[in-house]
């Protein structure tokens, strides 16, 4: 692949791209992706949005149940023409999705972070994305500050 051209902006855009093409490869009734779903090899030379698919698929391996699972929701297909769901959103999803885990909402923004710095780095690794500085990634970070304020703010007001 030309290293000046990169097919996505952002990993953000790339994954929201990667579960709106597995929902409509499922006609509209994608489960929960699972690890024993992705790809064990990347094709180096994509020529289309099918190859495009599974090199994202590709780039999540390593990722567990639940890193695959708050991924989807964040930008799985029910964001369409609207804004990525909030870890607000996430939080409430994942305590009905896995209440042996007890998510806690700093969690799910922690997961999300980690989860999206091992997709940069395998987008970066093929190609798909531009090696220096992410457009989500920034955001990623700041997000987290504000969401991690918010809760220290709100335990506060809990303590009192």
């Amino acid at each position: 692949m030309d290293s000046n051209k990169t097919r996505f902006r952002s990993a953000e855009i790339a994954l929201r791209f990667f579960f709106r093409v597995r929902e409509l490869l499922h006609s509209g009734r994608a489960g929960r992706l699972l690890p024993r779903e992705l790809p064990a090899a990347a094709k180096l030379a994509a020529s289309s949005a099918i190859d495009d698919y599974r090199n994202i698929a590709w780039c999540m391996r390593g990722l567990s149940e639940v890193d695959l699972w708050l991924l989807s929701e964040l930008y799985g297909p029910t964001s369409f023409g609207v804004r990525r769901r909030t870890y607000s959103q996430a939080y409430e999803a994942g305590r009905l999705e896995f209440p042996q885990f007890g998510l806690r909402l700093r969690q799910i923004a922690m997961l999300h972070e980690r989860a999206i710095e091992i997709v940069v780095m395998h987008l970066r690794e093929l190609g798909m994305i531009p090696a220096e500085n992410s457009a989500g990634e920034g955001r990623t970070r700041r997000r987290l500050r504000t969401q991690e304020k918010r809760s220290i703010h709100q335990s506060a007001q809990l303590s009192q």
